[in-house]
Parts: structure tokens; sequence; C-alpha cells
């Protein structure tokens, strides 16, 4: 189960850093003048998803820590 939610912080992690990725990209190109409004909104599209996808993983996380700490309280009870 641990190795579980650490996949999925390790997976988090990596959402995070391909917003990032993103978001720069998309910021460069505005800055250079070279975005158009199709790859603008290409990449807003794709940066709302890994938000979204972010969020599930999150919640994912949070169900199953407090899983794991439910199933370790009664075990030492």
């Amino acid at each position: 189960m641990r190795k579980l939610i650490q996949s999925y912080i390790d997976s988090c992690a990596l959402v995070r850093t391909r917003i990032h990725e993103l978001s720069d990209i998309r910021e460069r190109k505005r800055k250079l003048g070279c975005l158009t409004s199709a790859e603008e909104h290409d990449l807003d599209k794709r940066i709302k998803l890994l938000y979204a996808e972010h969020g599930q993983m999150s919640d994912v996380i949070d169900h199953l820590t407090s899983y794991l700490r439910a199933v370790e309280q009664r075990v030492d009870t």
C-alpha cells in the first residue's frame, strides 16, 4: 500500500513538472509573438487537463493514506 501511495506521489510531481513546462512554453511563445490562438488554446487545454489529473491523484493519495491509517490503527488496538 505504501508503494502505491508513493507511486501516486511521484506521479503528482511529474504532472506538476509538466504543467510548469507547458506554462513556460506558452509564456515564451507569447513573449516572442509566435503563439497562434490555436496553439494557445491547445496549451491551455492540456494544462487544464493536467490540473484536473493532479487533483484527482491528490484525492486518491488522501483516500489511500487515510485508509492506511485506519487499518494501522485497527491493528494497533
